[in-house]
């Protein structure tokens, strides 16, 4: 009787050891996609495009969230192993940096970690400014960013142009293309769109999809939409995917827009699962991405 009482805590240590290793495995496969990163490329259809900047290029990338094992010198060194494709513009949209599971489960002290995170941010955006875009280098923060130093000052001394609530002309051969970074207050997206003519070439970033509402509701001064395309951040694509179900909370809009091409209003928008993650440097069912958008003025198949 012994005997058997022994070999059944064996084979129950056996068990639990089989049932540790897949777990370990499982989150260690979870952290490996979590870290590769993804080039994704789109061409998009503008028919305001105006002739000199047909085939011009944005790399955009989001969501950076720097913390834990996502260092700024890592990300940094993802976005410059980028330059390789000469982008003509690089474009930012926001949460630079995010706490950590342990800051979350440590309640930490929230101004420390603005000074923490505005420090790994500053570092992040001095390892890429030497980044070369001939079209410029543009960005826009989100609420989160606001709160963790001078995110407009660590922009300009790395050559960035921070767009907040306005708007950036990129001039080429007498031709004009329109950058457009929308703020925290919404309520001022129409005061933007007064701004342009129906045919004027617009691309809008956002930090959420759930300012894409408030630009596909306003109107040129001209009437008619404004926004040639539009470009989002912040769902992660649900960065932990199962079932259908995110571990990450989202609204109904974010839950709508949670990733991917949306063209129902007939304005081609984007939401990208972005570079970083929240939390735990984890993902499943998602990836770590960046965009190559091609702009053209032909129609796309």
């Amino acid at each position: 009787m012994k005997r058997n009482k022994a070999k059944k805590r064996g084979f129950g240590w056996i068990i639990a050891l089989i049932i540790a290793v897949l777990i370990v495995g499982f989150a260690g496969w979870m952290a490996v996609n979590a870290s590769v990163l993804h080039l994704m490329r789109a061409t998009v259809y503008m028919p305001d495009l105006p002739p000199a900047f047909e085939g011009k290029t944005i790399l955009y990338a989001s969501d950076i969230d720097l913390g834990g094992i996502n260092t700024p010198k890592r990300a940094a060194d993802a976005i410059n192993r980028l330059q390789a494709l000469e982008p003509d513009i690089l474009l930012l949209g926001g949460d630079y940096t995010a706490p950590t599971l342990i800051d979350l489960l440590n309640q930490y002290d929230a101004t420390r970690y603005a000074a923490n995170t505005g420090d790994w941010r500053g570092d992040f955006f001095h390892y890429v400014c030497d980044f070369s875009a001939p079209l410029g280098k543009y960005m826009i923060a989100s609420p989160e960013d606001r709160v963790t130093g001078d995110v407009r000052t660590q922009a300009e001394d790395a050559g960035f142009r921070l767009l907040d609530s306005d708007r950036a002309e990129i001039a080429l051969g007498g031709d004009r293309l329109w950058l457009v970074g929308l703020g925290d207050d919404i309520s001022g997206v129409s005061k933007l769109a007064g701004q342009f003519r129906s045919t004027d070439a617009v691309v809008a970033v956002t930090s959420s999809p759930n300012q894409f509402p408030a630009l596909m509701t306003t109107e040129a001064a001209d009437s008619g939409h404004w926004v040639d395309l539009a470009l989002a951040g912040h769902t992660h694509g649900g960065q932990i995917r199962l079932f259908g179900r995110s571990m990450l909370t989202m609204d109904t809009l974010e839950q709508q827009f949670f990733y991917g091409w949306n063209r129902e209003t007939g304005v081609p928008m984007l939401v990208t699962s972005g570079m970083g993650c929240e939390g735990v440097n984890l993902r499943l069912n998602t990836q770590a991405e960046v965009w190559l958008i091609t702009l053209t003025a032909r129609p796309t198949a």
